[in-house]
């Protein structure tokens, strides 16, 4: 991966406030030519930093519960469970975690009834899930959307610090 400059940050910045502004009008805020942005994008995109993608309102669409749960799973069906899991319509992310949970989803669901009849009737029923921990949220104060670049990014080389394989200090 290359490392992100000032430009980059500045056109991410612009596609996270509205993925559709044209490249022109990003152009004109940075500062450089409209080639320059399209051609900065397009790295972005193929060097997997950037995703431009339409973002689903659960909300506006009737989902008005959303809800974390934490699934504790037998021994050896970690990963079945979780595609098992991950294939159901209310289900947003899936991840798998350490500790004494073994996955993380979050949920959609139009109300605290239809919630509860998801988590003890499809998730509790799931072959190889011993318990299910759940937590309504009622207020999201910062989502994946609003995450900003950091100042430092864990891949940027600096001096004295280990490089990772395949990375090439002088390509960034």
């Amino acid at each position: 991966m290359r490392s992100i400059d000032h430009i980059d940050r500045a056109i991410i910045a612009c596609l996270q406030q509205d993925s559709r502004t044209p490249s022109a009008e990003i152009a004109r805020k940075v500062g450089v030519a409209e080639r320059t942005v399209r051609a900065r994008i397009d790295r972005l995109v193929n060097d997997q930093v950037l995703r431009l993608v339409g973002v689903l309102n659960p909300k506006a669409l009737g989902f008005e519960v959303t809800a974390d749960v934490f699934l504790e799973v037998e021994l050896g069906r970690v990963q079945e469970v979780a595609e098992t899991v991950a294939a159901l319509d209310e289900v947003g992310y899936v991840g798998l975690t350490t500790g004494d949970r073994d996955i993380s989803l979050q949920l959609f669901a139009p109300s605290v009834d239809a919630l509860y009849d998801f988590v003890t009737e499809k998730l509790n029923r799931t072959p190889g899930v011993l318990r299910a921990k759940t937590f309504v949220i009622p207020r999201v104060v910062k989502s994946i959307y609003q995450w900003e670049l950091p100042e430092r990014l864990p891949l940027e080389a600096r001096p004295g610090q280990h490089v990772p394989p395949g990375h090439d200090r002088r390509r960034g």
